[in-house]
């Protein structure tokens, strides 16, 4: 006999249990959607930088899956150098390589860099150099007024991901950039300190000193190795001024390109800020991070400093750099009839570098048998190594610093000026004259010493701070000839 069944609905055992699972199912997809709802927004607020790799149909969708497939697309980042749409006026760079006693070696920097630039044609991407950076932060701000760098609005930005075919970071925005605006690009990054070798980039040198070891953080910069310390616009016509500051252990001295503004000590760290730069090429950028000493002179205005090993200043081994290199600095203004444009310069002696020397503006660095000798050795074959590499880099100063070649191709425009000096300035210092730098020198000869820096002197004040090619140091020579020649005629 069958029981009886009461009005209403019913469900079998199988049934409430494929109900049970799939309402489980529905609060699951809710709580994602809650999740990606959640992400989304704080992405809209600040994008999520994407790992290295090309640019994608995907990755132009600021909402894309970025593990999706990626499916190439030309564009800008195909070609090796810069687009002109943005170039930079300014950047303000704050670098910490994370030096300390009683930590371990450092392998990293990290850094912020808020870049100044001018839109030239309007454009919603913005490329810039950027080489096994990673970065947490990227924003752009603007437009900006032309009297102030500040600006309360965020212009909205689609994607940020790096090409590195051609090590570039890609800024995708929202909206367009106004040509003739100026605005500010934002990054807050994290870099590699390089070991030993290749001394490239910003590199770990380690020495002995005082009976123990220490380290030191160096830059090496020239020619494409800026983009691997600080994201940059780094081809050396895009000239811009800089403000640089470095964080560092109390222990350590920092030195940059220019004469030191002030020093803050928030706690266990110190932070050197430098005045503002001349406008130059990334390239000469130049950080060292060190426990050396120095010896000083001051030359027209021009305070020199020998650094080096404690225990080598000590024993006079810096002496005789210190002793020539403001006479070739006055030789090459007298020469010139330009003055050096900047109050100080540091040379630095480097235990292990790849390079003899490095002109950074007013921070050369050097292997450091390229700038100290035994003062108990006699030898003259010591004194005309230094005195031809400190004279070389001192000629960089004005070719290659003050104007400074379009493009690599026309490199020899900073080299074989910086040798004709060189061979000069060993003459004048040590009444020695090695053959080299033979264009120049037939030049010289052929126009006369007097007319051939009349030229130069043209030359270097028509494009201070700026860049030329070779057809640029012909014309002014020619310039000077024609008018020398109507002169005479007249």
């Amino acid at each position: 006999m069958s029981a009886k069944l009461r009005s209403g609905f019913y469900l079998g055992k199988k049934s409430a249990l494929l109900l049970a699972l799939l309402l489980a199912v529905l609060l699951l997809a809710f709580l994602v959607l809650a999740i990606l709802y959640g992400r989304c927004a704080r992405e809209a607020e600040e994008p999520d930088l994407l790992n290295p790799g090309v640019p994608t149909t995907a990755r132009a969708n600021a909402n894309a899956n970025a593990n999706a497939e990626p499916t190439a697309r030309p564009g800008p980042w195909d070609q090796q150098r810069l687009p002109r749409h943005v170039t930079p006026i300014h950047y303000s760079l704050l670098l910490w390589p994370h030096l300390a006693p009683g930590l371990p070696k450092p392998s990293t920097h990290s850094g912020q860099v808020n870049i100044t630039v001018r839109c030239r044609e309007a454009t919603s991407m913005v490329l810039l150099h950027s080489a096994e950076l990673t970065y947490r932060g990227a924003s752009v701000w603007g437009p900006l007024e032309e009297a102030s760098d500040n600006s309360t609005r965020s212009i909205p930005l689609g994607v940020v991901w790096t090409a590195p075919l051609n090590q570039y970071l890609v800024l995708e925005l929202l909206e367009n950039l106004t040509a003739g605006s100026l605005y500010e690009l934002r990054l807050s990054f994290q870099g590699k300190i390089q070991p030993q070798p290749p001394n490239r980039g910003l590199f770990l040198n380690t020495y002995e000193d005082e009976g123990e070891r220490r380290w030191m953080i160096i830059s090496q910069l020239q020619p494409i190795d800026a983009r691997s310390v600080y994201p940059c616009f780094d081809e050396p016509a895009m000239k811009a001024t800089f403000n640089i500051s470095i964080v560092h252990h109390p222990s350590y001295v920092a030195l940059s390109n220019i004469t030191l503004m002030n020093e803050t000590i928030p706690i266990n760290w110190t932070i050197t800020t430098f005045e503002t730069t001349l406008k130059m090429s990334t390239y000469i950028t130049a950080f060292v991070v060190c426990k050396f000493d120095y010896v000083t002179t001051t030359e027209r205005g021009n305070q020199i400093r020998i650094w080096g090993r404690k225990d080598a200043i000590k024993k006079g081994f810096a002496n005789y750099a210190l002793n020539i290199t403001g006479q070739i600095f006055s030789l090459m203004e007298d020469l010139l009839n330009i003055s050096y444009p900047l109050s100080k310069t540091d040379l630095v002696a480097v235990p292990l570098m790849n390079d003899g020397a490095m002109e950074n503006w007013g921070l050369m660095t050097f292997y450091e048998a390229s700038l100290l000798n035994d003062p108990e050795d006699k030898s003259i074959s010591y004194k005309m190594r230094i005195c031809r590499v400190v004279a070389h880099e001192v000629a960089h100063q004005w070719f290659g610093n003050l104007v400074t070649m379009d493009w690599w191709n026309d490199i020899w425009l900073n080299e074989g000026f910086a040798t004709y000096f060189e061979q000069l300035g060993l003459y004048y210092i040590e009444h020695i004259m090695p053959l080299g730098a033979v264009i120049i020198w037939m030049l010289s000869n052929f126009m006369t010493e007097g007319l051939f820096m009349k030229a130069l002197n043209s030359y270097l004040s028509a494009f201070s701070f700026s860049n030329a090619v070779q057809d640029d140091l012909w014309n002014h020579i020619q310039k000077v000839v024609k008018f020398t020649m109507h002169f005479q005629h007249h």
